[in-house]
């Protein structure tokens, strides 16, 4: 019997075994490659979908947005250190964005006169700026906001120190307030807070009118507000709109020119006789005072026979609602109405809302 020895093969079978040899090993190991448990398989398919990521690395899409002057600025997220100059942007921004996105509000913020902010919301943020591109700065803020009454050099400095900045109006009808609103939330990344938003002021606006249809045409009262410096209300400007969004004739807006160019003299308050005064509260420059301001209204002999002196119907309206310049708009048209026509609110002095 003999013994099978590889040795005494020739050449060429020793090849052709071999060679087989290392066919077969090579199989066995590809068959066990592809019969990978399928627990190892699973997790390297989830392991592989968790590392995906926005374009970037960032953990939100980039977007672009336009300022009310239609700037167009881009952002990678949603701006975390916002730095808002206006009162209205202040309010604006507080509601949309909150307060822990914000690194300071406007110099105003908090002045119940002028600001619809509480001392609580101010010390939330903890910071309020002045317009100086030094200060601004020195926030570290993802951006800006300014009003399109700030000088065009501030702007450009602004843009120069490499911030990113909005410009917002301020608007002189509730459409262009909406705008205004609309333009900025989706400049802080939050579209549907917006609409909601807007959404609540128009159902609110709706609310209003209804109640105001129940004045005829011709029982509408004539009234004129003063500031501190005098009658206010040009035609056309914001505190025209409302006026006339709370069913009220605004005096200083039935005389022309003066009516639409500047204030309107005693002579012209005497001619349109309104039926009210509507008083100003806001101290501006601490050296103002709004009773005293009240006093001498009623004790000027060139106003002893207007209607609004004789019947003694002086009424206070906050500045917050005179000079208002965001979604508070609504609250602003609610309170003229009602210093104008309280008999419609049986409820009371309506209460200002987010």
């Amino acid at each position: 019997m003999h013994t099978f020895n590889i040795c005494n093969l020739t050449n060429k079978k020793r090849f052709i075994i071999l060679f087989l040899i290392v066919l077969f090993l090579l199989t066995l190991l590809c068959g066990c490659k592809q019969d990978a448990p399928a627990e190892e398989k699973t997790h390297s398919a989830v392991k592989s979908s968790s590392d995906v990521k926005p374009a970037g690395g960032n953990p939100e899409q980039s977007y672009s947005a336009k300022d009310d002057t239609g700037r167009t600025l881009v952002f990678k997220t949603k701006p975390r250190r916002i730095v808002s100059v206006t009162y209205g942007t202040d309010e604006i921004l507080k509601t949309l964005a909150g307060p822990e996105r914000i690194a300071a509000y406007s110099r105003h913020a908090g002045d119940p006169e002028i600001s619809f902010l509480s001392k609580e919301d101010v010390k939330r943020v903890g910071k309020k700026v002045e317009n100086n591109s030094e200060a601004i700065f020195a926030l570290h803020p993802d951006l800006v906001v300014i009003s399109t009454s700030t000088g065009a050099d501030e702007l450009r400095t602004l843009e120069s120190m490499g911030l990113t900045v909005y410009v917002a109006m301020s608007p002189k009808t509730y459409q262009e307030m909406r705008q205004k609103v609309r333009n900025l939330g989706v400049a802080a990344g939050e579209p549907q807070k917006t609409e909601d938003l807007l959404k609540r002021m128009d159902e609110r606006m709706a609310l209003l009118e209804k109640r105001l249809q129940t004045i005829p045409d011709d029982r509408r009262r004539k009234a004129v507000a003063f500031s501190m410096t005098g009658p206010m209300g040009r035609k056309g400007e914001l505190f025209d709109s409302m006026m006339k969004l709370a069913h009220v004739i605004n005096g200083a807006a039935t005389v022309h020119p003066l009516g639409m160019k500047g204030q309107i003299s005693k002579e012209q308050v005497v001619q349109v006789n309104p039926d009210m005064f509507l008083l100003p509260t806001w101290n501006y420059d601490k050296h103002s005072d709004p009773e005293k301001f009240a006093r001498e209204l009623m004790e000027d002999p060139a106003y002893r026979n207007v209607k609004a002196v004789k019947n003694k119907k002086m009424v206070y309206v906050s500045d917050r609602y005179r000079y208002v310049a965001s979604h508070h708009i609504v609250d602003a048209v609610e309170n003229i109405a009602y210093a104008v026509y309280p008999e419609l609110f049986p409820e009371g002095k309506p209460e200002d809302q987010e």
